[in-house]
């Protein structure tokens, strides 16, 4: 996300509210007081003007937004594209296997076996 997303729907905020009201609003102020920025999001809703209105859900989506992005970071997570990806890195498995873990049952178990190496060596005697 834009880090300047939240500051660009503020100024048109300001210049909507100057237009249709006749009223200023400190820009700085809504950007960094949560309280601030509640009132003048119902003042916009209150108004009844629709680009108002839409200027005041902009600026929750993306204070909601942003929020979920500084928490994420938080988290250790790298930003990723797309949401399923939020946990890997994109290179696949991180971590080997445990080795002290049971194969798992069925075909899957023949399959595991190659991650051993002293399967490597061991040839396996075919059915004559």
């Amino acid at each position: 996300m834009d880090a300047n997303n939240r500051l660009r729907i503020a100024t048109r905020i300001h210049f909507a509210l100057l237009r249709h009201l006749g009223t200023d609003v400190d820009v700085g102020n809504m950007l960094k007081s949560e309280r601030d920025a509640r009132e003048v999001l119902w003042v916009c809703d209150a108004s009844g003007d629709p680009e108002l209105m839409s200027l005041a859900r902009k600026f929750r989506r993306a204070t909601s937004a942003e929020a979920a992005e500084l928490q994420a970071r938080a988290a250790g997570h790298a930003h990723q594209d797309t949401p399923w990806a939020r946990d890997t890195s994109g290179f696949g498995v991180t971590q080997p296997p445990d080795a002290n873990e049971p194969p798992p049952r069925g075909k899957a178990s023949v399959s595991a076996s190659w991650m051993k190496p002293v399967s490597w060596l061991r040839r396996e005697r075919s059915s004559r």
